[in-house]
């Protein structure tokens, strides 16, 4: 409709027909990026399936081939639609639900730091220390600490 109302003007080409045409260009550029917002929001079923499984395995070694050999992509389409879906890499994706999943364990228990770190899935509790410093700007033992004094 946008499309045919610019050809309208383009015909009548008037005075205010520069003006007309650019506002109309405008709407049109305003609606064509709001169907492409519309359609980047929209989670496709098989990368629904593959931050799922992501969410149920994280403290594993997950691999990009792995995960999208699981929903049936290509690991490139994969790695592409996750970043455009879910503004972060696969890898900072699992990194962060680690780190989660390390917060919540380091508020509601006692269990030693190196336990914590191994059943998020680090590999060594230095590597655990520093990565959850990173991202929360604590260590893991100045976080529970501060959990503890409220």
């Amino acid at each position: 409709m946008l499309a045919s109302r610019i050809y309208k003007e383009f015909r009548l080409m008037d005075g205010a027909s520069p003006l007309a045409i650019e506002g109309l260009m405008l709407e049109l550029t305003a609606e064509l990026s709001r169907s492409k917002l519309v359609a980047e929001r929209q989670l496709p079923h098989w990368l629904e399936e593959a931050k799922d499984l992501v969410h149920a395995h994280f403290p594993e070694n997950l691999s990009l081939a792995g995960v999208a050999r699981a929903v049936n992509v290509h690991p490139v389409h994969l790695a592409r639609a996750f970043r455009r879906h879910f503004h972060c890499t696969l890898g900072e994706y699992v990194r962060h639900l680690r780190i989660e999943f390390a917060s919540r364990e380091l508020s509601m228990s006692d269990t030693p730091l190196v336990e914590i770190a191994l059943a998020a899935g680090f590999t060594h509790q230095s590597h655990f220390s520093r990565i959850f410093k990173r991202h929360t700007g604590m260590t893991p033992s100045a976080f529970r600490a501060s959990l503890r004094r409220r």
